[in-house]
């Protein structure tokens, strides 16, 4: 068995996020306690999507292995409604945020003002499609590199 397929959605999601880190360094937007930065490395939303970059290059490899078959379409249909919720989940959670700031609770504003609740919530459309094209791009190289034997 060719343990890589097990592996590759793990290195798909480190790629992703190291990415993500970077661009949110460059940006500035890193908290500067330890915490702060593990929590904005792995949970971080924005450009690009990890849910988007894995599910697309785990779809490209089916389709690269298997071509247009069942399996390639239920891959598919299930990579669609998924990348379709997370982009509404970002709405969602612009209503949250907007019920939290005016619940007077401080502990809910702080969350809300500090970015962490909306940063990890969610993702834009350009977020999203940033994570297809780099999930493409990987599983491109993966396949045609003959990594899968």
């Amino acid at each position: 068995m060719n343990y890589f397929y097990i592996l590759f959605p793990f290195i798909v999601w480190l790629v992703s996020q190291t990415i993500k880190f970077l661009v949110r360094f460059s940006q500035k937007r890193v908290p500067t306690q330890l915490k702060g930065i593990w929590w904005t490395y792995v949970w971080a939303a924005g450009a690009p999507s990890t849910h988007a970059a894995i599910l697309t290059s785990s779809l490209f490899l089916v389709w690269h292995n298997l071509g247009l078959s069942p399996i390639f379409t239920f891959c598919l249909v299930i990579t669609m409604l998924w990348l379709y919720d997370i982009a509404n989940a970002r709405k969602r959670q612009e209503v949250l945020n907007g019920y939290f700031m005016s619940d007077g609770s401080g502990t809910f504003k702080k969350i809300v003002s500090d970015g962490y609740m909306i940063d990890l919530s969610g993702h834009a459309v350009q977020d999203i499609a940033w994570g297809a094209v780099l999930g493409v791009v990987l599983g491109a190289i993966a396949s045609y590199a003959g990594i899968f034997g």
